[in-house]
């Protein structure tokens, strides 16, 4: 059925891919440090500011009357910077889905140079008092005005008070599509959480709705002064978890959206990517000294990228980053699509040797696309769900603790179920089974394996990595392997998918919720349909891999 000594040839691109992967290595850029030691940050001023505003406003979701007296309490201390330009902009988000009208409270201190830094904090709540992430993060902002109004400085610096932080970070993108030359914005530095009295890393945040990466020094330069000021390592993700990021992207914070948009972004948290839960959010889970940590931190980052005459150096855009050098992007896909290769020739090679001597491909070949309609429709059906209603699709980044399974979650998660159940009902009496003869069946499975994998490919290069064992597990089937050996196999080969999404959900704190919160992805758009698609073809593929080598004789 398969010949196997020309699916071994086929792996000769693949070490050719290998090769030019090595040679196409970065090195990673080295951190900025300041040219005079930055301005210094008054933790006692912050923390005291951070008291006010959850004595002023203990509730502050957008667009609430505490949001917008937080604003007007910004507004007057930015108003107290007499070098600096106060402005503000209203604007609309969809909160809870209400609509709601918000502001940006907006200081600008000029520059020599038409390069600006814009430093971001979000100052709404949308449970609690949160304390020590954006009352902490308004009250560094503030400080920092203060702060850098007195120092010198040869760029633009643009500090903005955001809200709707929790609406999909709206505030944040007007905030940044306003500034007078957004093409000059030469970094975006997001203050997010930075006054937790249980500090946990990450503590430099790059993670993106996509799969652009910000520019490499500037993550560098965030590291170097986060261990420097706070005494902590950044904790920056391994390169599995990069990878599992990438193939799911899926960052939180208003950092991510400006990635995406093509900025160069980072975030600065003492308490790691999730939003801080209601209950570790309180006053007295403000920390004075980590406060005044991260604040200088985040000053030392300003005035290092002021003080560099020369733009930040990117690197590839996306990498991966290996600790001692980047791997551009290109060259994963490259290799991706490489060991991808001898599955599909296989697969060419079986559907010619069935086709040949007769043996039922054109049968096979109808059994295995209807063993893909059930799932097929059941990812339709949740769209249909999310067009009616029934399925929030709130604007990513969303916090994934306010999105429960609640009763409307679990009447959809039945109503998919059915869809899927419904329509192996529907297909049955077409009698398609697998009476079709065994060289058939196994090409079958090989050509809808290697489509599904392709189209991850497609859809998401590094994606497609991941799913390269899926592409080709169904060769357990053309070595004759039984029912018991392929259900091991298909385990296997499911895994690099799995670990990346225990990866994405740890690292965004999902839990037991975890299923749900992707199917929201995946219903919002945020997990596109190529990428949902592809998912749903290879599951339903090894499925029908087993299925076959069940067929297998002893």
């Amino acid at each position: 059925m398969v010949d196997f000594r020309i699916y071994r040839y086929a792996f000769a691109p693949a070490l050719l891919a290998f090769v030019a992967l090595m040679f196409s290595l970065q090195g990673v850029p080295a951190g900025i440090e300041p040219v005079a030691p930055p301005a210094s940050f008054e933790s006692g001023r912050a923390a005291a500011t951070a008291r006010e505003i959850v004595e002023t406003a203990p509730e502050r979701q957008p667009g609430s009357a505490g949001d917008e007296a937080v604003a007007d309490l910004v507004a007057e201390r930015f108003a107290e910077t007499e070098v600096g330009t106060v402005s503000e902009q209203a604007l609309e988000a969809s909160f809870d889905g209400d609509d709601v009208t918000v502001r940006n409270v907006i200081l600008t201190l000029p520059g020599d140079s038409p390069a600006s830094i814009v430093v971001l904090a979000g100052r709404d709540s949308a449970d609690g008092p949160g304390a020590a992430s954006s009352a902490a993060a308004t009250a560094t902002l503030v400080e920092l005005g203060g702060a850098l109004a007195v120092a010198g400085h040869a760029k633009t610096y643009v500090l903005a008070s955001t809200s709707a932080t929790t609406a999909g970070a709206a505030g944040a993108r007007e905030a940044v599509a306003a500034v007078p030359d957004p093409e000059a914005v030469e970094a975006v530095i997001v203050l997010s959480q930075p006054g937790s009295a249980n500090p946990r890393g990450p503590y430099v945040i790059d993670s993106s709705t996509d799969t652009t990466r910000t520019a490499a020094q500037l993550v560098s330069t965030a590291e170097l002064a986060v261990a420097e000021q706070a005494g902590r390592e950044a904790g920056q993700p391994g390169v599995v978890s990069q990878l599992a990021r990438l193939a799911f992207p899926s960052g939180l914070g208003e950092q991510a959206p400006l990635i995406a948009a093509g900025l160069d972004a980072i975030g600065i948290s003492s308490a790691g990517e999730r939003p801080l839960p209601a209950g570790e959010d309180e006053i007295d889970d403000l920390s004075r000294p980590v406060l005044g940590d991260f604040g200088q931190a985040a000053s030392t980052i300003v005035q290092a990228v002021d003080a560099s005459a020369a733009e930040l150096e990117r690197g590839p855009d996306p990498y991966l980053d290996t600790g001692d050098n980047l791997v551009p992007g290109w060259a994963v896909a490259l290799l991706a699509l490489a060991l991808l290769a001898p599955a599909l020739v296989a697969a060419v090679d079986a559907s010619g040797w069935a086709l040949r001597r007769s043996q039922g491909l054109a049968e096979a070949l109808a059994w295995a696309a209807c063993a893909l309609v059930p799932l097929l429709a059941g990812l339709v059906a949740l769209y249909a769900l999310a067009l009616v209603g029934l399925v929030d699709t709130p604007d990513f980044p969303f916090d994934p603790g306010r999105q429960g399974f609640d009763v409307a979650a679990g009447a959809s998660t039945i109503l998919v179920a059915a869809a899927i159940v419904g329509t192996v009902a529907v297909l049955r009496p077409l009698r398609l089974s697998l009476d079709a003869p065994l060289p058939g069946l196994v090409a079958a499975v090989g050509v809808t394996s290697v489509a599904g994998g392709l189209l991850a490919w497609l859809a998401n290069p590094y994606l497609g990595l991941l799913a390269v064992p899926a592409a080709h597990a169904w060769l357990l089937a053309a070595a004759g392997a039984g029912g018991r050996l392929a259900i091991l196999g298909v385990l296997a080969a499911l895994g690099p998918l799995l670990i990346a999404l225990g990866v994405v959900a740890s690292a965004l704190g999902l839990g037991a919720v975890a299923p749900w919160t992707f199917a929201l992805l995946v219903a919002d758009g945020q997990i596109p349909f190529g990428v949902a698609a592809s998912l749903c073809i290879l599951v339903a593929s090894l499925a029908a891999v087993v299925a076959v080598a069940r067929r297998m004789p002893a």
